[in-house]
Parts: C-alpha cells; sequence; structure tokens
C-alpha cells in the first residue's frame, strides 16, 4: 500500500502539484492508495498515466478544491444510490429506467450499485461537456468499477455501459494518452457488440422501439472515428482510412442547419431536444416541433404514472400490514373507502381480514365496533408513558367487566376511562387481539427496507455536485453537437494523406 503513495509523494516532488489531488490511471483503472498494487491490474513494465486533477480546468477554484469536490461527489452520489423509492423525499431519490423513460425493476443490491454508475457517469459525461477530461476520465473510471458489481446481463442488455467505455476512449484520445490503447481496444469491442445487441445489426431494434435510429448514430460516429484512430496507432492505414470516411458520412448525414436549429429553440424548446429531433426528422422544422410535444407529452404521463405508484407504496406502509404480515391491498382499500366507509376503519377491516374484500365488508357493516379498537392509529400504548391507578381500575371494573381486561384496556385507551368503558361494552367484554408491533400502520418496512436518510452536508453535496449535472433530458448523452469529431476526423485523415506521399 505504501508503494502507492511512495510514487505520488515522488511525482508530487519533482511536478510541485500536491500529492492529495494526483490520480494515478493504469489499465484503465484508478489506482487506489490503500490497495495492493498487484490486485490493481498493475504488473512489472505497466504504464501508469497521472492525471492532475484540476490541470487545464479553469472553473476549479483551486487544485485542494478540486480533489475535495469529487470525494464529496462520490459520497453523495453513494447516499443517493441508498435511497428507496418509496423515500417521503422525491428531490433525494435516483430513478433507473429503460430507454422509453419507464422505470425498471430491480433488486435493491443491483439498482444501488447500478444508480451509483450511473450518477458518477453523468457527472463524468458533464464534466467531459465542459471539456475537464482529467476530472472525467476519473469520475468514468469510477463509474466504471460500480458498473462491474452488476449482473453481466444486465451491462449487456442496455447500452448504459457501451455509452460509458465510449466515453472513456473519448477521454484518452482528448488527453492524447496513447499507453492506453490495450484498454481502448478491449472497450471498443465491447460497445460495438453492446450496440449490435441492443440496437440491432442495422439499427432495426432501435428503429421499432423508438420510431427512428438517427438519434443514436452520433454514437456511431464516435465509435467509427476512435476505431479509425486505433486502426492509424497499430500501423492497419487502410482500415483506418475506411473507418474515419465512414465516420465522416454518419456525421454529414446528422448535420442541423443552424437556422433552424435556432427556429425550433426560440419557441420555447430546449436546444439538446431541438437538435435531437430535427435530426430524427430530417431537418423538417415542423416534423420536429410535433415529436417535441409528443415525447414531452409522453415523459409527462410516465411521471405521473410513478408518482401515482410511489403515493400508493407509501399509503401501504401507512396502513400497516395484515395478520399474516402482508402489505394492506391498496387497491381494495380504495374501493372500501369509495363505498363510504371511515379510512382508519377501512385499514382496520383489512389488517383483520388479511385483504378478503367480503370478509371485511362484512365485518364493516354488521361488526363495526370491533374495529374500534384499531380505528385510531396515533395510540399506540407501547408509547404512553402513563400510569394505570387502583382507582381507574376500580371504575371499570364497577360497571361489571374483569380487572386484568380493565388493566389492559386502559393501557390501550391511555387512560381514558370513558373510551375504555365503551370500548369494553362495544366488543362484549373481550379484547381482540391488536397486530404484532410491526405489522401496525407506519411501521411495516421491513428491516431490509430501512430508509437511510441523508445527512445536511449530503443533501448539499446533492444540490452542489449531483443534480447540476443530471439532465432532465434522457437522450441528453445523445446530443453531441460533434464539432470536436469532426475536426479529428480531419486531422487524422490528413496524418493518413501524409504517410502515403
Amino acid at each position: 500500500m505504501r508503494v502507492v503513495l511512495i510514487s505520488k509523494k515522488r511525482i508530487s516532488d519533482q511536478s510541485k502539484i500536491p500529492a492529495e489531488i494526483l490520480k494515478l490511471i493504469s489499465c484503465g483503472h484508478v489506482i487506489e492508495d490503500d490497495r495492493q498494487l498487484s490486485h490493481q491490474w498493475v504488473r512489472h513494465n505497466s504504464q501508469v498515466m497521472v492525471i492532475c486533477l484540476s490541470e487545464g480546468e479553469m472553473e476549479a477554484r483551486s487544485q485542494e478544491e478540486q480533489a475535495s469536490r469529487l470525494a464529496r461527489t462520490k459520497d453523495a452520489a453513494q447516499a443517493l444510490a441508498n435511497r428507496k423509492e418509496d423515500s417521503d423525499h422525491d428531490n433525494y431519490f435516483i430513478q433507473i429506467a429503460d430507454q422509453d423513460g419507464k422505470p425498471l425493476e430491480l433488486p435493491d443490491g443491483e439498482r444501488r450499485a447500478l444508480s451509483m454508475a450511473m450518477m458518477l457517469n453523468e457527472k463524468g459525461r458533464a464534466c467531459l461537456k465542459r471539456k475537464q477530461y482529467g476530472e472525467a476520465l476519473v469520475l468514468l473510471l469510477e463509474a466504471d468499477g460500480a458498473f462491474k458489481l452488476c449482473r453481466s446481463e444486465i451491462l449487456t442488455a442496455v447500452d448504459n455501459y457501451a455509452v460509458l467505455c465510449l466515453d472513456i476512449v473519448w477521454c484518452y484520445l482528448c488527453l492524447e494518452n496513447v499507453s492506453e490503447l490495450p484498454d481502448a481496444e478491449s472497450r471498443l469491442t465491447m460497445c460495438q457488440d453492446c450496440f449490435r445487441r441492443s440496437y440491432g445489426d442495422n439499427l432495426e431494434r432501435l428503429a421499432g422501439i423508438k420510431g427512428d435510429s438517427s438519434r443514436e448514430l452520433a454514437l456511431y460516429v464516435r465509435l467509427y472515428l476512435l476505431q479509425g484512430i486505433l486502426a492509424f496507432y497499430h500501423q492497419q492505414h487502410n482500415l483506418a482510412l475506411t473507418l474515419l470516411n465512414k465516420a465522416e458520412t454518419t456525421l454529414n448525414s446528422l448535420q442541423v442547419d443552424e437556422s433552424k436549429l435556432m427556429q425550433v429553440v426560440s419557441m420555447g424548446f430546449d436546444i439538446s431536444e431541438a437538435r435531437l429531433c430535427l435530426r430524427a426528422t430530417g431537418g423538417n422544422v415542423s416534423n420536429a416541433i410535433t415529436k417535441i410535444t409528443e415525447r414531452r407529452e409522453r415523459k409527462k404521463e410516465i411521471i405521473e404514472k410513478e408518482k401515482e405508484k410511489r403515493q400508493k407504496k407509501r399509503l401501504a406502509l401507512k396502513l400497516g400490514k395484515t395478520a399474516d404480515g402482508q402489505k394492506v391491498n391498496i387497491e381494495v382499500y380504495e374501493s372500501l373507502v369509495g363505498m363510504g366507509f371511515p379510512t382508519s376503519a377501512v385499514a382496520a377491516s383489512l389488517r383483520q381480514t388479511n385483504n378478503d374484500l367480503h370478509r371485511a365488508l362484512e365485518l364493516l357493516q354488521e361488526q363495526p365496533e370491533l374495529l374500534q379498537l384499531a380505528t385510531d392509529p396515533d395510540e399506540d400504548d407501547d408509547d404512553w408513558k402513563g400510569v394505570i391507578t387502583d382507582s381507574m381500575i376500580a371504575m371499570v371494573t364497577e360497571v361489571g367487566f374483569q380487572p386484568l381486561i380493565a388493566r389492559e384496556a386502559l393501557q390501550r385507551y391511555r387512560g381514558n376511562i370513558e373510551k375504555t368503558v365503551q370500548a369494553l361494552f362495544a366488543c362484549g367484554g373481550i379484547l381482540p387481539p391488536r397486530p404484532s408491533k410491526e405489522n401496525r400502520p407506519g411501521t411495516s418496512r421491513d428491516n431490509d427496507e430501512v430508509e437511510i436518510e441523508l445527512t445536511e452536508e449530503q443533501k448539499k453535496a446533492v444540490e452542489e455536485l449531483i443534480k447540476p449535472d443530471i439532465p432532465e433530458n434522457e437522450e441528453d448523452y445523445l446530443d453531441l453537437t460533434l464539432d470536436d469529431e469532426a475536426k479529428f476526423i480531419e486531422q487524422y485523415k490528413t496524418m493518413l494523406a501524409s504517410l502515403r506521399k
């Protein structure tokens, strides 16, 4: 473990850059200070790239600030990833959705790993857009580690991990890091295979899901370009030229007229969705506006449905569990409430009858007095600290009830003698059993569902570091201007031409 720290200290002494803001990268992994090199893919004669987190990035006020921001970003992302979707705080919950924006149902452990990976990925991608390539690479490699905690079926079934690999290789190119060519090659191969599975050999699967495939073609521009550059450095010049020409042809098909783009933006639409929809409609302004409007309506509908779903989950938590440990059935609950029965009585009837609609209805209509003891969720006798006196018990026994039953009823009703006597008369002097504490309203969250509250510092980090870089448009990652790609295509085609002379 000291080898990493000693190496960073030597680099720091020679470069006059604080060791705390240096990151060492080898074979596509960030080298951690507290792990042995042999456990981090580093071998004898391995090449190591050194990243200074603030190098060339004017936005950072200081080098130390940027190192601290990276640590806070990881902590905030981890805290958000641990949140449950039935949390009471929508502002601090990350939802994972498919290509249509519909939420994915995943096991908790996998959901947390995927949430962490995707947040770090978005943060890294935002740094890429700001051309902060050093910081972007560190964040993207951290995301890579989180993605690898997920099942391989998930990584290969969707395009998220493939796009991440594409972004990492793009960072290598922009940082002019030729030493990472082996890692770049393996990532591009994986990326191409994943695109083929997700989109189809000729993007036919994508066209079937979304109606067109033009937006994802921007990713292919970058893929062909990077493959061409890789071929160039492998001395495969003919292959390099073929791939660069392919990238250029695809790029030209995606060019958007600037005046049309501004025309759509002037109507109040975001520049990202304007560019994407103009590409999807072949530059037709009217059709692009229609497409944007339809997408917004579809997204709004999905959001409303998910909001309703979360509200029902929270209601189920508040209603408690049935005698056999099930959650109260919200659909049955709403049906009975719709008939005019009190909400507390309906909840109590369903808890006692294990969500049996007919039995619950019979109980509500014919024996409502049996529900009286369970209709006030605020009356938790376990939390009451009052004292049951002999005189209180005597007042209840005077009307004909047994002393032990009188004491238990007084405890349930927090010493309220009038309410105790009324309840005992209603149920014939026999107290019905109460649900166990874990089945009572508001306590039905399972042990593995315990909500982890964010600290104020974590909330501040989320607001400052995570939220600003998570785009509202789920297709923001497809909005590549392709300006830099065009420059690289021209640069490497010129270099190939010079070699042919």
